[in-house]
């Protein structure tokens, strides 16, 4: 029972995070399901066939998978696209620094440059770091990212903010920084491609999806003349 509302929250939880009501697309869900098992009843009795009602079963089973993962793929399409700001917005700072700008008020004047999501991450990270001049501004910073390497980049920048632009640390921050510059530019290209080969299999899925209706109301026809219904 206690496994159970874990799991719960946690699919609510997500379904928050990913900008969603949690009542809302459950009642879509529960719904979507009582109309098309009612169908696939009608279909099971008008018919006297049951391939067609676990067609519209599957269809049902399909449509839950969807549904259900709604917020895993709106969550990660975020993620990806924060840390991709992240790289494009901190790219100003790694120009900042670079021309003497201290950390603090290099990442005052990222601000600007970001939207309004990642302008309120920082605005905190630089209210935290007001009253705490340790590490941990800069970890709770990294933790709305799921990238380690930017954690790993944040650590660096609170390292340059101790020792100065000019430290070795300085180095580690471009290296680390530029490896996950590499990272998004190779991922946003495979994204790129994989959007093109997406483009290529819907015609596919189409006719798969209008042959298999087709199929279903020949059943349901034959259902028909074969019982006289």
């Amino acid at each position: 029972m206690e496994k159970n509302e874990k799991t719960n929250r946690r699919f609510s939880l997500k379904m928050v995070e990913a900008g969603l009501n949690p009542k809302k697309e459950i009642f879509t869900i529960i719904f979507a399901d009582i109309l098309l098992l009612a169908v696939a009843i009608y279909a099971y009795f008008s018919t006297g066939m049951l391939i067609a009602s676990l067609s519209i079963v599957l269809i049902a089973i399909v449509g839950d998978y969807y549904l259900i993962g709604k917020a895993d793929r709106l969550n990660k399409e975020k993620n990806e696209k924060m840390e991709s700001e992240f790289v494009h917005v901190f790219s100003y700072f790694k120009v900042f620094v670079n021309n003497g700008r201290p950390v603090y008020n290099a990442l005052e004047d990222c601000v600007r440059y970001s939207s309004k999501d990642m302008a309120d991450l920082l605005e905190d990270l630089l209210l935290s770091v007001d009253k705490d001049k340790t590490v941990k501004p800069y970890l709770a910073f990294s933790e709305h990212f799921k990238s380690l390497e930017i954690r790993q980049v944040m650590i660096s920048i609170f390292k340059m903010s101790n020792e100065g632009p000019s430290s070795q640390y300085a180095m580690q921050f471009g290296s680390v920084f530029a490896s996950l510059s590499d990272e998004k530019r190779k991922a946003e290209i495979n994204k790129y491609s994989g959007s093109l080969d997406s483009m290529n299999f819907l015609p596919l899925a189409d006719s798969a999806l209008t042959i298999g209706l087709i199929i279903v109301a020949i059943v349901v026809i034959m259902g028909r003349l074969t019982y006289g219904i």
